[in-house]
């Protein structure tokens, strides 16, 4: 099965749905300066930033990737789902990442700068 045409200029070309997935995955950790996602169960991808983790989920016509913060004092996650036919962009995936690990840096930060004020 070729990939849909508007899919082919963001992913090397493949012949599955599933290497579609992992492409797809692939290309957003690379934009992320990331290595390769790594394969954690049939149709599940991680990766991981210093800030966050990411879990990609395979299904029906699309994917999802839950990102997590997984240190600090209360776990926040996001979920980003895309839909193969409305023509997802891996760049726009990987800004919405960034996006969300640099708002948990700034909180973070926040949070160290009123620790470090309440201790004067």
């Amino acid at each position: 099965m070729p990939l849909p045409s508007w899919l082919q200029p963001h992913l090397p070309a493949a012949e599955s749905p599933q290497y579609t997935f992992e492409s797809f995955a692939d290309e957003v950790a690379r934009l992320l300066g990331l290595p390769p996602t790594m394969r954690t169960g049939e149709f599940e991808r991680s990766s991981e930033t210093d800030h966050v983790w990411l879990l990609w989920k395979s299904d029906r016509g699309g994917a999802s990737v839950m990102v997590e913060r997984p240190y600090g004092e209360l776990r926040a996650a996001l979920v980003i789902k895309v839909w193969w036919h409305q023509s997802p962009d891996p760049a726009d995936v990987a800004a919405m990442v960034r996006a969300y690990e640099r708002r948990g840096r700034v909180q973070s930060l926040r949070s160290l700068l009123a620790w470090m004020l309440r201790r004067r």
